[in-house]
């Protein structure tokens, strides 16, 4: 009986120093905010040194509408966007904070996404994120089958994607043609505009004569504009 109180004992005061040598959660909120500015920095002047410092070795983004993306592919994405891309800055409401490593899990638009941070040698770094789609609550939006129509075919984008639309049932779908990349099914939201699955950005498009162009607009202010060829 001594034995299990004694060891009973030792155990919670293991989790008592445990916590006792956790950051407050607040100075980790705002270490978290001076991280994602500086992160923020390093995209917009395409530093492979410094993004390679903020992503942790065994980074990996659960990607909502594709393949896991690794760290090298993600930093390899981040010095081939635009300068303007930021990231936006997380409120951090609700952040778990557990010895090196913080959490945090929130709603995005169309999406749930995860992060997880870990401290590594006193600096933080960007272990994992992950996005799950959440369904559209948005109400059905009917367009005439030779409006879908007008949009369907091959286009190359800007950034140098093609991607494939498609009229499939009574809306579209939209496929980069990338390996890997899924086909993905449009959310309507008028005869001109549809929003992309997991909050990713809304797509809108343009049909003068017997040609047609899109622009889509990325939640982080990316716009990609494509045209049918």
């Amino acid at each position: 009986m001594r034995t299990t109180i004694a060891a009973a004992l030792l155990v919670a005061a293991a989790s008592i120093s445990t916590h006792a040598q956790t950051p407050a959660t607040e100075t980790v909120k705002a270490e978290l905010r001076a991280f994602i500015t500086e992160l923020n920095a390093a995209r917009e002047s395409h530093d492979r040194a410094a993004l390679e410092r903020l992503y942790a070795p065994e980074f990996l983004y659960v990607h909502a509408l594709g393949p896991p993306v690794g760290r090298s592919q993600q930093i390899a994405e981040a010095l081939a966007a635009p300068s303007s891309a930021r990231l936006p800055m997380p409120n951090f409401d609700g952040l778990i904070v557990i010895g090196d490593v913080a959490v945090l899990r929130q709603p995005v638009a169309g999406r749930f996404g995860t992060s997880i941070y870990s401290k590594a040698s006193g600096r933080w770094q960007l272990l994992q994120m992950q996005g799950t789609p959440i369904p559209s609550t948005l109400p059905k939006v009917d367009v005439a089958a030779d409006v879908l129509r007008s949009y369907a075919g091959r286009y190359q984008q800007d950034n140098g994607n093609a991607v494939t639309i498609a009229v499939e049932g009574d809306g579209l779908t939209m496929q980069v043609q990338l390996e890997g990349r899924q086909k993905l099914p449009l959310t309507t939201i008028s005869p001109t505009e549809f929003d992309l699955p997991g909050g990713a950005g809304r797509i809108t498009f343009t049909v003068a004569g017997n040609g047609a162009s899109y622009v889509i607009q990325r939640p982080n202010s990316i716009v990609i504009k494509g045209v049918r060829q």
